[in-house]
């Protein structure tokens, strides 16, 4: 009799996990993972300049562009591949409000135009970084709500400055108020952000 127990009750218990594996996997896919829910904000140094996310290049990427460039037509120089990053948790929160939280960081890597390159036979790439900027909305670190910043290239002295002084308000911040689609954000750019 005893034998007859242990298999039904072996029978039941494995019945149970049949029934509640998908349900238990389906509910681990929806749960987001612990680190997603962090929200990241921007940190700077003691002489109030920004620090370069360590993280920055894991960001969301929202938008991509070729030669764009805001200098007169013909003075712009040599094009270039543009990718912007948007800050995880900064994204996740545009996308369900629709607005760009304080603390909102956005990276725009700046690289260079590859072509000839085995084995591609034709067509262009993005090559070598040239530089990393940055966008920031943040009221206690700027009256004005954004700054801008530019960490340099990684080409001349090998690596990016670790922090940089926001750029002058006539440099970045007066083009962004009067071109942006969006709270100076140039969303007319980036697809992803269009319709949030």
């Amino acid at each position: 009799m005893r034998p007859m127990m242990y298999a039904a009750a072996a029978a039941l218990l494995l019945g149970a996990l049949v029934l509640a594996g998908p349900r238990a996997r389906l509910e681990a896919q929806q749960a987001p993972p612990a680190a997603a829910s962090a929200v990241v904000m921007p940190q700077y140094d003691a002489a109030r300049n920004l620090r370069l996310p360590s993280g920055y290049r894991e960001w969301v990427l929202v938008g991509t562009s070729l030669g764009l460039s805001y200098a007169p037509a013909g003075q712009s120089g040599h094009q270039t591949f543009n990718a912007t990053l948007m800050e995880p948790s900064a994204y996740r929160h545009f996308v369900q409000t629709g607005q760009f939280r304080e603390g909102t960081m956005l990276a725009l890597i700046v690289q260079g135009i590859g072509t000839n390159q085995l084995p591609a036979r034709e067509g262009q790439f993005a090559s070598d970084i040239h530089g990393v900027e940055m966008a920031v909305k943040d009221k206690a670190r700027t009256p004005e709500g954004w700054a801008y910043y530019g960490f340099g290239s990684p080409m001349g002295n090998g690596g990016l400055r670790e922090s940089a002084a926001p750029q002058p308000k006539a440099s970045c911040f007066d083009c962004h108020v009067q071109h942006a689609a969006r709270d100076n954000v140039f969303t007319q750019f980036y697809g992803l952000l269009k319709q949030p």
